[in-house]
């Protein structure tokens, strides 16, 4: 595909104007909460260490004239690979390209012309930004819920096909409830939970929060006991006679019930998705509904990221902006006319934290 200069010329030299005067940039993401950001670097390679943030043994009381006790270094383990391409580009047709010539005819004020035209532009300088932002939330997302991230036929149709990447969880950092949440009668997602913050910090590792999606939550909530935990707690021993109060477990409730007794609260996560095929966009959400994830305070890891080649090669006929750290680009085809607008960021999720991070299997 031929490259040449776009069709909205100056305005488009200008591109990296256009993105910065617009204050809604960017769609709502979740892994910025949890992830940072690691510097750009140049190699596709990567290598993540998990464990640097272990618990430390505490320095030894010694007799003065004694020697300074030798400690040893905890062993670290690494997962490593090569950044992937994030890209989406979006086309104007003729027929779109017409409205641009419409709008610089119409007898608008100059600054109405050119909120219209700047307006056009930006929208799928947009879509195509936030499209690749989007892919790394749903890897972050796999990531904190399974401990694996999948790149598959249904949430990657038209790209690379990876299997299971898995990203070390320690085995004994994976339990399962001891009855599946979804028995309401039997299930005790409260001693579960119990046991998973008993298991962390047996290891020195304490839980901040729990994440579920809204519906592992329902589950929860509709137990027997979780509705007689909140019972007891708010109302004390139910009194003889007709009042028979019963616990209302809405999530304020049972996040303050959790937090008086020393147990981490909850937080939903409830990301959803489009991912297109064959023309048509379905809906994927990719935290796990069967497994909630015990995660230590703080940042969770960092999202490894690569220049895009044209960072540093660009073309003459191409104009560039950046949108945050990913690369967007905007040129047109002469036959058949269109217009081109594309996004690319190379990214992976480095989830450092996951030795320190529990998932408890609740429904199966």
């Amino acid at each position: 595909m031929s490259k040449l200069k776009s069709i909205f010329g100056a305005y488009a030299d200008q591109l990296q104007l256009v993105i910065d005067a617009r204050n809604d940039r960017f769609d709502p993401l979740w892994y910025p909460k949890y992830f940072g950001l690691a510097p750009k670097q140049m190699s596709l390679d990567f290598t993540t260490v998990i464990g640097a943030t272990r618990i430390e043994a505490a320095a030894s009381v010694v007799d003065r004239d004694s020697e300074t006790p030798l400690r040893s270094r905890p062993d670290l383990s690494k997962y490593s690979g090569s950044i992937p391409a994030i890209r989406e580009m979006f086309m104007m047709k003729e027929s779109d390209l017409r409205e641009y010539e419409i709008m610089k005819a119409m007898p608008l004020s100059d600054a109405a012309r050119q909120n219209a035209i700047l307006d056009l532009i930006w929208n799928d300088t947009k879509k195509a930004g936030n499209s690749v932002f989007k892919r790394v939330d749903m890897m972050c997302l796999q990531a904190v819920s399974t401990g694996v991230i999948s790149l598959d036929t249904t949430n990657n149709p038209d790209g690379i096909v990876t299997g299971t990447i898995d990203l070390l969880m320690p085995s004994d950092n994976k339990k399962q409830a001891a009855v599946t949440w979804a028995t309401a009668a039997t299930a005790t997602p409260i001693t579960d939970i119990t046991n998973v913050v008993k298991a962390g910090q047996d290891i020195g590792v304490t839980f901040a929060k729990i994440l579920m999606s809204p519906i592992l939550f329902g589950y929860f909530k509709k137990t027997k006991e979780v509705i007689d935990s909140l019972t007891g707690f708010y109302y004390g021993p139910k009194p003889g006679g007709s009042f028979n109060p019963i616990g209302v477990t809405t999530l304020d409730n049972i996040n303050n019930f959790l937090s008086q007794t020393g147990l981490p609260t909850i937080e939903l996560v409830d990301q959803s998705y489009g991912v297109e095929k064959d023309g048509k966009i379905g809906v994927l959400r990719p935290f796990s509904d069967n497994n909630a994830s015990f995660i230590p305070a703080g940042q969770l890891g960092v999202i490894k990221n690569a220049f895009a080649i044209e960072e540093f090669k660009k073309s003459e006929s191409v104009s560039y902006a950046n949108f945050g750290p990913a690369l967007i680009s905007k040129w047109v085809q002469n036959e058949p006319v269109r217009e081109w607008t594309k996004a690319e960021w190379n990214a992976f999720p480095g989830f450092e934290s996951i030795d320190r991070t529990f998932l408890l299997t609740a429904v199966y």
